[in-house]
């Protein structure tokens, strides 16, 4: 039951963090994107309470497809999800329940009420298009598939480093990683919002344990500067590859706030 918990509260965090991206209403998507970071938190409770009580959990997942064709399916979509998770949540004195019941019943009132919206998504359909830009197909073959790496590559490092809080007392570190999971949601959520744009969003690959669990946390620190060097090239690289003065400022810009990624990645080791 607690594996499953923790399962399904991670699926319905996808599902609503991705619904927003989707979305064309951008008042509904930052409402959806609120409501994500909600159920971050309760997964990130959750994670405290299995640690401090031994109790085993994963961040593997089922895939999460996404498909929906209007705001409303898009609505109903996270509303299945946090139906799930108030399923394996009975009566309870705990807190931290009574918490996430409160808060999945008020979430999927307001989703019920968008349900009826018929607002047409069109973040899956491969137009390849983005914000009227002509780019050649070079630049569009670059930008795919820098956009498909790198967003399951900030999705990968917000669960690395959410589970590497679980296994540092140092204070500092903590607020390292902190750091860099709030950095790399700022980083997925723009990726992700240009991939609906070109209509090819997509959930990333799930994050193994063999990834996010480690026998030496200063050796997966290491191998974070070693991601960290590898994705500074590639958008460098990309912004060459991308015929837009624009985007290619966008990604230098990126690629600026990734090398005090690497001062803090290099400060956390040498605290450990």
């Amino acid at each position: 039951m607690a594996k499953r918990l923790f399962t399904s509260v991670h699926e319905g965090w996808l599902r609503l963090l991705f619904a927003s991206f989707a979305v064309r209403d951008r008042e509904l998507g930052e409402r959806l994107y609120d409501f994500s970071e909600i159920l971050y938190r309760h997964l990130r409770f959750i994670e405290s309470v299995y640690v401090k009580k031994g109790i085993e959990y994963s961040y593997e997942r089922p895939p999460v497809k996404l498909g929906f064709k209007t705001e409303g399916e898009a609505a109903l979509f996270c509303v299945e999800a946090l139906e799930r998770i108030e399923s394996q949540l009975g009566p309870s004195a705990d807190p931290l329940a009574n918490r996430m019941i409160s808060d999945l019943g008020y979430i999927r009132s307001v989703l019920k009420k968008e349900s009826e919206r018929e607002a047409e998504v069109t973040a899956f359909d491969n137009s390849l298009k983005l914000g009227g830009r002509e780019l050649d197909k070079r630049s569009v073959d670059a930008l795919v598939r820098f956009l498909f790496e790198e967003s399951y590559k900030e999705y990968e490092l917000i669960v690395i480093c959410s589970y590497a809080q679980t296994q540092v007392d140092d204070k500092r570190v903590t607020e390292i990683f902190q750091i860099l999971i709030d950095e790399s949601k700022y980083h997925l959520r723009s990726f992700a919002l240009m991939m609906a744009k070109m209509g090819i969003l997509a959930v990333p690959r799930m994050v193994t344990q063999e990834i996010y669990r480690f026998e030496s946390l200063k050796r997966s620190i290491e191998n974070g500067i070693e991601e960290e060097l590898g994705a500074k090239k590639r958008r460098k690289e990309l912004a060459v590859a991308v015929n837009d003065e624009e985007l290619s400022s966008f990604f230098d810009f990126i690629n600026f706030q990734k090398d005090y990624h690497i001062a803090l990645i290099k400060e956390a080791l040498g605290r450990i």
